[in-house]
């Protein structure tokens, strides 16, 4: 299910699969996701080359952090100021990932999956009383 910062679900699409997310679908779901909320300047940048957009590559990492009781992976992304937080293996949340990047100068928070509630609301909580300069110095941490 996802989330906004407010907290309300989100009304993204649900995509239900085995395995794990990868790195590669977070990028697509994200930008997608982004795309649908009105928020495309945030995640694509533009392809000198092609001419078109690309998603928001977000590789660097991880980092591994517990948030709501449970283990997540920390990925720092390539414009220096979002990051993405993945269920990590053994996370009742799997499959799971919130996304904080900046809209009008300050962080939201984004998130979407199909693991188990209680785990990503958990989560939730702890990640959206983060304040921006610890969302920053996260960024920072997961980009090294």
């Amino acid at each position: 299910m996802g989330h906004t910062s407010s907290g309300k679900p989100e009304a993204a699409p649900q995509v239900k699969r085995s395995g794990t997310v990868t790195m590669r679908r977070i990028a697509i779901l994200s930008a997608a996701f982004m795309e649908m909320a009105g928020f495309s300047g945030s995640v694509v940048s533009a392809d000198p080359v092609g001419g078109g957009s690309q998603p928001l590559k977000c590789e660097s990492g991880p980092i591994t952090r517990t948030f709501g009781r449970m283990q997540w992976l920390v990925y720092g992304c390539a414009d220096g100021r979002s990051l993405v937080v993945v269920s990590a293996p053994g996370n009742p949340a799997m499959p799971f990932y919130f996304m904080f990047f900046l809209k009008n100068g300050r962080y939201e928070l984004v998130g979407e999956g199909t693991g188990r509630k209680e785990a990503t609301a958990a989560a939730f909580a702890e990640l959206s009383a983060l304040s921006d300069m610890q969302i920053k110095a996260l960024v920072a941490e997961a980009s090294q």
